[in-house]
């Protein structure tokens, strides 16, 4: 099968095209023929080293999180698929320290983490989804507690999570402001934003106050006035950590515990609000749960461009620049 490999970190160049075997299948696996896949920030990350203080992997490895294909093999103990289901999920491409991603033509994921594809969306559109749109259902649902008429604000809503986000919050209930670029106001109109702010023109808390939730999918920049415009008791969910080790600002110190990179909960010094780090997890359910959305028209992807298996450096290159409008898509079958 062909496969993208790095046998080192460094820049997009450590990227190549390569023949490799077709994975092994366990008890617990299933085959799948990659159709599509996406690129999302993780990926480059991992690529360049930058997670390597927690994560550090035996080469060569192949990266990529989301697939959407078709199930040509199933290992002896699944019962929820069988060949020629079309299905679409994401992985965590870690076994002990390698690391076997879905560029590739052909993956092998746990049973656990796949989900019947909608059948409504190409394979394209449906790799756009599963990563992102996770990891904003765990964030809002599970870590969140949304419920219908809380006030949410959404950091970044534009970029891949942040769509979601707002697509899964306006479907929930929720009354949703979300902070984008001057260029990207209508689309977060689009999205079904009730205030979109333009963070380049405007002050977030000119717009919106007493949220029970804000998402933030920028980092330690935003992380005071999303405090600001929490209500007592509302919870700030980031998806970007700080440093290990280091403090973050002079909110609390936050400490990893090995190379586990879940979640954490700590209290602010701001009355009653909770400051929470959270990295989403590939769980088929929850993605039953968004297909649902995609079904009743509540929940579309957003791509920016769609590259094929071979341009994977330059896919990587785009969504290192931090401007991507949605996600960006990788075709895998020829």
């Amino acid at each position: 099968m062909r496969a993208v490999l790095a046998e080192s970190y460094g820049g997009p160049e450590v990227l190549e095209l390569a023949d490799i075997p077709v994975p092994k299948l366990g008890p617990n696996g299933v085959l799948v023929q990659v159709h599509a896949s996406s690129v999302n920030p993780i990926d480059w990350k991992l690529r360049s080293g930058h997670l390597k203080a927690l994560m550090d992997f035996v080469f060569p490895v192949i990266w990529g999180t989301d697939f959407s294909g078709v199930v040509t093999e199933t290992g002896s103990g699944v019962t929820f698929f069988k060949p020629g289901d079309e299905v679409y999920g994401f992985k965590d491409g870690r076994v002990a320290k390698t690391y076997r991603g879905t560029h590739a033509e052909f993956a092998v994921v746990p049973e656990k983490v796949a989900a019947r594809k909608p059948a409504n969306l190409t394979h394209e559109e449906a790799a756009a989804i599963p990563l992102a749109a996770v990891t904003a259902w765990q964030s809002l649902v599970t870590k969140g507690r949304l419920k219908p008429g809380n006030r949410v604000l959404v950091q970044a809503g534009a970029g891949g999570v942040g769509m979601f986000a707002i697509q899964i919050a306006k479907a929930l209930g929720a009354y949703v402001a979300a902070t984008a670029s001057s260029r990207n106001q209508d689309l977060l109109r689009q999205l079904g934003a009730d205030v979109p702010i333009d963070y380049e023109k405007e002050k977030i808390e000119d717009r919106i106050s007493d949220c029970d939730i804000v998402l933030d999918g920028v980092g330690r920049s935003v992380w005071r006035n999303s405090l600001s415009v929490l209500k007592r008791g509302g919870k700030l969910i980031s998806l970007v950590a700080p440093t290990p080790g280091k403090k973050a600002g002079k909110l609390a110190f936050f400490a990893y515990t090995g190379s586990q990179l879940a979640a954490w909960t700590v209290r602010s010094k701001l009355a009653g609000k909770k400051f929470i780090f959270f990295r989403g997890e590939p769980r088929g359910g929850d993605l039953d749960e968004i297909t649902k959305l995609v079904t009743a028209g509540k929940l579309r992807p957003v791509i920016e461009r769609v590259f094929p298996l071979e341009q994977i450096a330059e896919a990587h290159r785009l969504s290192e620049t931090g401007h991507v409008k949605g996600k960006i898509v990788i075709s895998v079958l020829k």
